[in-house]
């Protein structure tokens, strides 16, 4: 069905999981026990990069999906008021860069 509407030109069972209606289609299922909520993680750090800065904060999802995080971008630049702007000391850079390499 995707590839039919010009999508998913590039995914196959050896690059995504595969599902129909009731079950995935990879003969060896799931990579991870907890893989489609990693994915969900990567799409919000990828979503959230279009900030245009470093995030640096709480989020959480109920039912996430580009659509709402998309919504959120847009709504944290809307108003300045929703964000602010750090400089961190070279110090803490280093202490940042520690912790999340």
């Amino acid at each position: 069905m995707l590839r039919s509407r010009g999508l998913a030109l590039g995914g196959s069972l050896d690059n995504a999981v595969v599902m129909d209606e009731t079950k995935i289609l990879n003969p060896e299922g799931l990579r991870f026990s907890n893989e489609f909520v990693r994915h969900k993680i990567l799409d919000a750090i990828g979503d959230l990069s279009l900030l245009g800065a470093p995030f640096l904060g709480d989020y959480t999802s109920h039912a996430g999906s580009h659509n709402l995080n998309h919504e959120l971008t847009k709504a944290i630049l809307r108003d300045p008021s929703n964000y602010e702007i750090r400089t961190l000391s070279a110090e803490k850079a280093y202490e940042f860069e520690k912790v999340y390499a």
